[in-house]
């Protein structure tokens, strides 16, 4: 960890529900240049489908990667399928 880097290393991965967690592995599976962990299900949101609020965090597949912590919004469609609206960062 490099000096005035939060360590996020001991956060422990949240318990999504069934259909977050298909949507979240669905998008996170086809990211490169970084592995997500979900820590927290903040919630979801009825539209054409539904949005999920997952916080997360994002470590860069590089070498001693800074993680961060990030909140990320995942559609899911009235299929099932599933695409990623957005990834913010989340400062501390």
């Amino acid at each position: 960890m490099k000096l005035g880097n939060w360590d996020l290393d001991n956060i422990k991965t949240a318990n999504l529900p069934q259909k977050a967690q298909s949507a979240f592995t669905e998008v996170t599976s086809d990211l490169v240049g970084g592995d997500y962990q979900p820590v927290l299900y903040v919630g979801s949101q009825l539209v054409n489908g539904t949005n999920h609020c997952i916080l997360a965090i994002q470590r860069p597949v590089v070498q001693n990667p800074n993680a961060k912590l990030v909140k990320m919004i995942v559609h899911e469609d009235l299929d099932g399928s599933a695409s990623l609206i957005s990834i913010s960062d989340i400062t501390l």
